[in-house]
């Protein structure tokens, strides 16, 4: 990790969400109708009503940008000037994997939507109704040394910043962002290695981080960075980043109660920063474009406004953070109580017209969007609402299947409900709502919400392979195929455990990719086109690979060794590998995903032979890709098969794009799974 300090400091010195509608035109000229999966979906937010009808587009990755809609007011030079490093790549030509455009996706009005860092279905409206003025107040010996710690940094901030709370926020929101990366990745590797679900949780703290990330791109526009507060982010980043790697690690109660107690103190600064707005000392200028997309401001919004529903999102990390920390005071871990499902979209089915909760109708929760996705055997029918404050215990119950697969599928979500006869204590007192099916059964997981399951695009081309081109692209092809030596000798044709144990690496190098783009998103004030997300989400389904392969392959104790030992070797060798060289990173996993697929193609072969059973399919996956009730372990290999060659072609793209002589945030991200 100190390397990653040194790096930090030495770069930065020398540096200085797919979805449309008959009403939306998506795509140059014409519309692509391969890429569609059946989803559609309506936004409707404060502002305007946004209608896009969702597809899978899985090779669309070009240079060409989200172009931006002149304005008609008197903002239009300053929203030129805000989406100047969004449209940036319109003047590079960045190679694109496949030769296939990046479609436009379009306002309802018919403006294009000029953002890459988000997706218009990743927008939402802050609830302001949370309460201000909740206080955990210190009732022991670890949260009375987080409290005091916080104020003890509090110190210096006041002296340095004074009242300039403007530059105060945009500081401070570069290494609240950490905590949340931080802690959504240890919890992802904890995952892997011990092959058990998070609950829901580490979408929970990636997601926080990201939110949080996006305040430090609204307060950019509002405040720029001077050099010395550049430098000053490189170093508290480093010193910071590390610190709560370390204390995570060995405390996670202490590391999650001091982000609630810094929440508390960031909801003093805002309130403090919206005194002086109020009596004049700070002007009320307009809101900067970013804001008003990402939060469905009205389109006279003012700074007030965007500091306001700032202010409201930090009240929601305070309470996740409290609340987290109160189950490990419990005795409990994380994913014993299911992560609350804040700011993004909760979606809860629809089941004869009536929104499903715990007994009765959220009205007051639902903010006008609505979700239709329609599976390869069922059609789900959502209401997309914003529930902030319901974290509890209680777990998402699991329905008795009528088949034959009643005790399998109770076996597959044994982990899911562990927390049922435990009292994980709820920050808030609001018991989490049911999710159900249409069919009105309960949802089993915690780990995914049906909104976020797709149907796979098997059309993708297997056989695609990127031949070596120079001595980075040979060095990385060899160094895989040296790499599988000792695997094909380990595992044979045990197909079904080298899957189980591959998963557990191929998990990995998407999330270090995620984490490294977004400290260098934090310490630039700058975006990042999209990519972090794309990796992350790789990481993410590289992750229910895994989860999926568990419920077929029992993994064994000298199989649980073997993963503590590979995922400690290579997650350090990746994490140095990405800092040094991102084209060679994005190569061997290329070249790694090419090697999946061929060893998911064998074991086809082997099921169509008869060598291995085709047992029918878990209960997980059959609900995560949305296949037939009666799927088989055959359909289960063809679609994971099918994600890997998606995970082939991105990290390809991502090399190319690294020899181009380009960052990542040159050429838009691919737009995703869900």
């Amino acid at each position: 990790m100190n390397r990653f300090v040194v790096w930090s400091v030495m770069r930065g010195l020398i540096n200085g969400r797919s979805y449309c509608s008959s009403s939306i035109s998506i795509g140059n000229g014409q519309v692509y109708r391969s890429a569609m999966v059946g989803r559609s979906l309506e936004l409707s937010g404060q502002r305007n009503g946004v209608a896009f009808g969702g597809f899978e587009w899985r090779r669309m990755m070009s240079s060409s940008p989200a172009s931006v809609e002149k304005v008609t007011s008197e903002k239009e030079d300053k929203t030129e000037n805000l989406v100047k490093e969004e449209t940036k790549e319109k003047e590079v030509m960045a190679v694109s994997y496949w030769g296939i455009s990046r479609p436009k996706i379009t306002r309802e009005d018919g403006t294009d939507w000029p953002w890459n860092c988000f997706m218009p279905w990743e927008t939402y409206k802050a609830d302001l109704s949370i309460d201000l003025n909740k206080h955990h107040k210190p009732k022991n010996f670890t949260d009375k040394f987080a409290y005091r710690t916080v104020k003890l940094l509090r110190v210096p901030t006041d002296i340095f910043f004074q009242r300039r709370y403007g530059c105060r926020a945009m500081m401070l929101e570069t290494v609240a962002a950490v905590p949340g990366m931080v802690g959504g990745m240890l919890l992802h590797l904890k995952s892997l290695r011990k092959f058990q679900q998070s609950g829901g949780w580490i979408k929970a703290l990636l997601e926080e981080a990201e939110n949080e990330r996006m305040h430090l791109m609204t307060m950019v526009e509002l405040v720029k960075p001077k050099w010395y507060e550049r430098l000053l982010v490189l170093t508290v980043q480093g010193v910071f980043f590390n610190a709560f790697f370390v204390l995570y690690m060995l405390s996670p109660k202490l590391a999650h109660r001091i982000v609630g107690y810094l929440e508390e103190e960031a909801i003093h600064s805002y309130t403090e920063y919206l005194k002086d707005i109020d009596s004049g000392a700070i002007e009320n200028v307009p809101a900067p474009a970013i804001a008003i997309d990402y939060w469905r401001l009205p389109k006279d919004a003012t700074l007030k406004d965007v500091i306001t529903v700032i202010r409201a999102d930090e009240a929601h990390h305070r309470d996740v953070n409290h609340f987290a920390s109160d189950i490990h005071f419990q005795g409990k871990e994380l994913r014993e109580a299911p992560a609350p499902l804040v700011r993004s979209v909760m979606q809860s089915h629809l089941s004869n017209g009536r929104s499903i909760s715990n007994g009765h109708v959220c009205s007051s929760a639902i903010v006008g969007r609505s979700l239709e996705l329609s599976g390869q055997h069922n059609v789900v029918t959502l209401v997309r609402f914003e529930w902030r404050r319901m974290m509890s215990s209680t777990p998402a119950s699991v329905e008795n299947a009528s088949s034959g697969r009643e005790e399998k599928m109770e076996n597959s979500v044994t982990e899911e409900t562990k927390g049922k006869d435990s009292s994980a204590l709820s920050y808030w007192g609001i018991s989490r709502p049911k999710i159900t099916r249409a069919d009105g059964t309960d949802w089993p997981w915690n780990c995914f919400m049906p909104w976020e399951t797709y149907s796979a695009e098997l059309s993708i081309d297997l056989k695609k392979r990127h031949v070596p081109k120079n001595f980075v692209d040979k060095f990385a092809f060899r160094t895989v195929k040296l790499l599988r030596l000792p695997t094909d000798i380990f595992f044979q044709r045990r197909y079904g455990s080298r899957a189980m144990m591959l998963e557990t690496v191929a998990a990995v190098p998407g999330m270090v990719g995620g984490m490294l783009l977004h400290l260098k998103s934090l310490r630039k004030f700058q975006q990042s086109g999209g990519w972090i997300k794309a990796l992350l989400e790789e990481a993410e389904n590289e992750r229910m690979h895994l989860m999926t392969m568990v419920e077929l392959v029992k993994p064994k104790w000298y199989e649980r060794l073997l993963v503590l030992t590979v995922q400690g070797v290579f997650f350090n060798a990746f994490f140095v590998l990405y800092m040094l060289s991102p084209k060679l990173a994005h190569r061997i996993v290329g070249y790694l995903e090419e090697e999946a697929i061929h060893s998911y193609t064998e074991y086809l072969k082997d099921i169509e032979s008869g060598a291995i059973e085709n047992v029918a399919a878990p209960a997980i996956a059959i609900d995560y890709w949305r296949l037939p009730k009666d799927a088989r372990l055959k359909e289960v290999i063809t679609v994971i098969r099918a994600d890997e060659a998606h995970h082939r072609d991105v990290n390809h793209f991502a090399s190319d794009i690294h020899f181009a002589g380009k960052e990542l945030k040159d050429a838009p991200a691919p737009l995703g799974y869900h």
